[in-house]
């Protein structure tokens, strides 16, 4: 078998471990996750009209928007919902639909119907989610406790501990809350503006028309879509009112900071938040999609044991909630039910072959199956999640037979003509598991990492059992004709006496089960169990039921 190829089984065998090494290096780079955390574009319109019931807003507003922006192409499911003071509507798109082209649309929509809709309606806000988009969810959170205002705590998490934490990679948002944010305080003279014949209102529409943001549309370059707003010239959080011009009943326009007197200040607290007697704010850290959330996690708490070195006295940092320890433990069962399968299976092979060897070689090659896989997921940016681990475990029974197969062809026959059978069978299990790609969305969604986990294992394993294997069985001696025979006379005879002892328990089950039926199905009902929960805790007459 070895002089039919040009290459010899040694340089095959290398050629694999080298493979399977790389493959090795690729594991940490895997998003491990708890659950599938693909979704379909969706578009969320948002809109509140105060002081009015969840009936005049599903008349007055949601039927009218949503009967025009049902007129949308690519729209696969639309969803509204009506309350006391508000109401929002959520476009389930197709996966084929462009989300940019299909917001540009919707906001067009909704500048139309504007004018039509009832006074009191907040002008609909609008937002889109996009597949692959980051769970909103932190999986940290810490809290910061110190005996200081709650402002002068955040603004110290800002500069010291958040900056630290964002150079971690694979940290995509880091908040810091609890803190009562500061705010623009505006004093005024009433009889100033008495004098100068200029109303509150007339400042408050200045301020609002200077700060405004509007929507001007999109444009397209190439394949991208440019979003155009018309921002103020101010900064975020600045606020300058000599920039700002208010006109009087005469013409004349005055300068905001002539009529008011500007300061910054802490906005008055509304609640808070402390521990122990002591102030908090807390820090949400948040996740990149392709990141390994238990490796961030763990990057994240060796920074913050060395923050917590170097805290001043009196601040204290707690961890307040891990997502990972959740995962890791959803894992860990996962990982103890896959190890019990594989050893379920090589227990199995041992028994029956009574070979170390034969063993090895089987342990070897689903080995490199997998780790040679681990290479594919990658490339096809699988995520590992509950989905994906359980297709794992599932196709090793199927690798492992296609191994043993192809094993025992060759032992056997000396000859590789088994692996059309493999071929075909592996197919036709491939071509079952295609079906799912077909599926509802929602449901494809869910369960395309689990077919696409089996199909990588089934199709790595066909080229396992045509190269890999053969190499290694030329190599361990199995292909020798001496050794097989000899081995074939030795664990034929004790196949053999098996097959007698087998035959002897099973025909003697056979008789006692036809002898002692009623004896047999009571013991079977006591094997899987009597169902006395169903029974009632009492009974009680019917008092329906009348005698005569």
């Amino acid at each position: 078998m070895s002089k039919s190829s040009n290459i010899s089984s040694f340089s095959i065998i290398v050629v694999f471990l080298c493979i399977a090494l790389a493959g090795l290096a690729f594991i940490p780079l895997l998003p491990i996750k708890l659950s599938p955390s693909r979704t379909l574009p969706k578009l969320n319109i948002h809109y509140s009209m105060p002081n009015n019931s969840a009936r005049v807003i599903e008349l007055e507003v949601t039927s009218k928007l949503e009967a025009m922006l049902a007129r949308i192409k690519g729209i696969k499911e639309i969803s509204s919902t009506s309350g006391n003071g508000w109401g929002y509507i959520s476009l389930e798109l197709d996966k084929h639909t462009d989300i940019d082209a299909a917001r540009f649309e919707a906001s067009t929509i909704i500048r139309q119907t504007w004018p039509s809709l009832p006074d009191g309606v907040s002008y609909p806000y609008l937002d889109m989610s996009t597949p692959d988009e980051t769970d909103s969810r932190p999986f940290l959170n810490f809290t910061l406790n110190a005996s200081a205002t709650p402002i002068f705590i955040q603004q110290f998490a800002e500069d010291n501990i958040k900056s630290r934490l964002s150079t971690i990679p694979g940290i995509y948002r880091i908040e810091v809350t609890g803190a009562t944010p500061m705010e623009w305080r505006l004093e005024y003279d009433s009889r100033q503006l008495s004098s100068m014949n200029i109303t509150l209102q007339e400042i408050q529409t200045a301020i609002s028309q200077y700060y405004n943001q509007e929507f001007l549309g999109t444009v397209s370059k190439g394949e991208e879509w440019i979003r155009l707003v018309l921002s103020p010239e101010g900064g975020k959080g600045t606020f300058d009112p000599s920039l700002i011009t208010v006109t009087s009943k005469e013409g004349k326009l005055i300068r905001l900071d002539q009529l008011l007197k500007v300061t910054r200040q802490e906005e008055e607290p509304s609640r808070y938040y402390r521990i122990n007697g002591l102030n908090s704010i807390y820090l949400s850290i948040r996740a990149d999609e392709s990141a390994n959330q238990l490796q961030v996690a763990k990057m994240v708490k060796e920074e913050m044991d060395h923050i917590k070195s170097i805290l001043p006295a009196g601040y204290e940092i707690h961890t307040s909630y891990d997502a990972t320890e959740y995962i890791q433990a959803e894992l860990n069962k996962i990982y103890l039910r896959s190890g019990l399968t594989i050893l379920i299976l090589l227990l199995f092979v041992l028994i029956i072959t009574l070979s170390i060897r034969y063993l090895f070689l089987i342990i070897v090659s689903l080995m490199v199956n997998l780790s040679i896989a681990v290479i594919f997921y990658y490339l096809f940016g699988l995520e590992m999640q509950l989905y994906s681990l359980a297709g794992i475990t599932i196709s090793l029974s199927l690798v492992i037979d296609n191994t043993i197969v192809m094993t025992d062809h060759i032992r056997n026959r000396h000859n590789k003509k088994a692996f059309l059978s493999i071929l075909t069978a592996t197919l036709t299990t491939v071509g079952a598991l295609t079906i799912i790609f077909f599926l509802d969305e929602k449901i494809r969604l869910n369960l395309q990492d689990f077919a696409a986990v089996v199909i990588i294992n089934l199709s790595v394993s066909l080229i396992i059992a045509l190269f890999f294997v053969p190499a290694m069985i030329d190599k361990m001696g199995f292909g020798k004709k001496k050794t097989a025979k000899k081995k074939r006379f030795s664990i034929g005879t004790k196949a053999k006496r098996f097959a007698v002892y087998f035959s002897r328990f099973y025909m003697w089950q056979i008789h006692f089960l036809c002898r002692w039926k009623k004896t047999a199905c009571f013991l079977l009902l006591l094997a899987f169990g009597l169902p006395v929960f169903l029974l009632p805790e009492k009974i009680t007459p019917d008092n329906h039921l009348s005698t005569n």
